[in-house]
């Protein structure tokens, strides 16, 4: 047979144009349809040799596009170690043009000592077969055109072609990552080594992080707090404050110096100040909170026993004002008055003088006793706080002329003296700023109770402030005020009333219901 391909072949050809068995035909028929098959075939294997070339164009070009966008430098390399190719990533983490390192021993992108080792390297691979980075990635460093070292994830490749070696780099720069990593750690120390309590929460308020300062302040270990709920440290009274606080994360807010009180591991309360600040996401979207708590509780004792001092020094001044100075100026009274009467009969003018110094005696003693009533108000220790109000707001109404009037509730009854002692001066201070600062014509005190809890208001009709700047500006009545409300474990809160006056309002435990709730503890 003239070689065309295999006997098969042939068959099958003139199979499919169902011609006869071919050993029938005749030699020129024979001949004819190899011709025929032949240039089929040649026409079939120019359509297969384009198919494939245009393949491996488009493959190139696809390599080509993959080389050119990837974000990794890769760099190829020939056994000696000169650089074949690099893609447009590598040179712009190296700052090197292509056209500046094509043919250069890659050890110019390398900082000593691995630039001296490399030639090393590759000899001792080729040698041995055994490579130090060869099929793995790790972190070296790199040098780049300006001198500048850093470092960066190289992972290497070896192809083996028919006659030589070619190595391809893949190098990713990690000097973002490092320096916030290094950032990271310098953080985490400092959280770790803080004595403040730092905790992280979700919105869900589940503990997500829980530093030493918090293991200290709160007795609960990372691994008994992380995953629990943060309610844990809240007592009883006080659950409320979580949901409101979380609120306010969600809404993006954050919670300054807020001062209240916490539960130890033990059971035992301590005070705590709270700053909370919300977590935010590489969106910007709120998915936690910060809470950086500090153990003020020996600050809160010092505020206490300033505070007590202060009020004892007040009430001795007050007794000596009433006791002493009003009794001298009584008898200063009852003498101008023996002398106005020996004057009568001799001289007029005399015994009017004496008459008019009797009279400004009196009124010496009538301010004087105002006085020592509000700096140590004998009705508060004798008929109550209800009573210590009531003559509060009638000493206003006398000394400035405003509209003062006290409202209560018949059943209140305060016999924790302390509690009693910071409620009045509460009101004390709230009355005073209304009058001087709010220039106030209307002021109304108002004591209510309910279970568990007493309620002390005072609302003025003057020209208000704003509280937060007031505080800021120096406000010291304002802070003591809120140190008062703490002593007792209360809540002080400082607002407008609606569109004219401030509200003062503090609302406070009731020491009777505190005492019976221990007992029964």
């Amino acid at each position: 047979m003239i070689g065309v391909g295999s006997e098969t072949d042939l068959a099958d050809s003139l199979r499919i144009r169902k011609m006869k068995d071919y050993r029938q035909m005749s030699r020129t028929e024979l001949l004819a349809w190899i011709g025929q098959l032949k240039s089929k075939q040649a026409r079939r294997s120019q359509v297969q040799k384009r198919q494939a070339e245009a393949a491996l164009l488009e493959s190139a070009e696809r390599l080509r596009a993959i080389l050119h966008t990837a974000v990794e430098g890769i760099i190829t390399i020939d056994d000696r170690g000169h650089i074949e190719t690099l893609n447009p990533a590598a040179e712009k983490i190296f700052g090197y043009a292509a056209a500046e390192l094509t043919g250069r021993n890659v050890r110019l992108l390398m900082p000593q000592p691995d630039r001296g080792a490399h030639d090393g390297y590759i000899g001792n691979y080729l040698r041995t077969g055994q490579a130090r980075i060869i099929g793995i990635g790790r972190t070296v460093f790199g040098r780049r055109k300006d001198g500048a070292v850093f470092p960066m994830e190289l992972s290497v490749s070896e192809v083996k072609l028919r006659d030589r070696t070619l190595f391809t780099g893949f190098v990713r720069d990690i000097t973002a990552r490092e320096e916030s990593d290094k950032l990271l750690r310098h953080y985490a120390a400092l959280v770790e080594s803080s004595e403040d309590a730092i905790i992280g929460k979700n919105l869900d308020g589940y503990v997500t992080s829980w530093n030493q300062g918090a293991e200290t302040i709160f007795g609960y270990t990372a691994a008994e707090m992380v995953s629990k709920h943060i309610s844990v440290l809240i007592p009883e009274d006080r659950k409320d404050e979580g949901p409101t606080i979380l609120e306010k994360i969600r809404r993006g807010e954050s919670v300054d110096h807020y001062e209240t009180v916490r539960r130890r591991r033990e059971g035992r309360l301590i005070n705590v100040s709270l700053t909370i600040s919300p977590i935010r996401d590489a969106e910007g979207n709120v998915v936690g909170a910060s809470k950086l708590a500090r153990d003020i509780t020996h600050r809160k004792q010092l505020e206490r026993e300033i505070l007590e001092v202060s009020d004892r020094e007040q009430r001795r001044i007050g007794y000596d004002l009433h006791d002493g100075l009003c009794q001298h100026l009584a008898g200063i009274e009852l003498m101008s008055q023996v002398l106005e009467k020996k004057l009568t009969g001799k001289t007029k003018e005399g015994a009017v003088r004496a008459a008019d110094i009797a009279r400004h005696v009196r009124e010496a003693i009538s301010q004087t006793r105002a006085l020592a009533r509000g700096l140590s108000p004998v009705t508060l220790e004798s008929e109550g706080l209800a009573s210590a109000l009531h003559d509060q707001a009638l000493t206003t109404e006398k000394m400035f002329g405003v509209r003062c009037h006290f409202d209560y509730d018949a059943q209140v009854r305060v016999p924790d003296h302390a509690v009693a002692t910071h409620l009045f001066r509460l009101a004390q201070e709230a009355v005073s700023n209304a009058v001087k600062h709010g220039r106030a014509t209307k002021i109304a005190i108002q004591l209510k109770a309910d279970p568990g809890w007493i309620y002390l208001g005072i609302t003025d009709n003057g020209k208000g402030f704003d509280p937060e700047q007031q505080a800021r500006a120096a406000g010291m009545g304002l802070r003591i005020m809120k140190f008062r409300a703490g002593m007792i474990g209360g809540t002080l809160t400082i607002e407008r009333n609606g569109g004219r006056g401030m509200l003062v309002r503090c609302t406070a435990p009731h020491p009777a219901m505190a005492a019976k709730q221990e007992a029964e503890e």
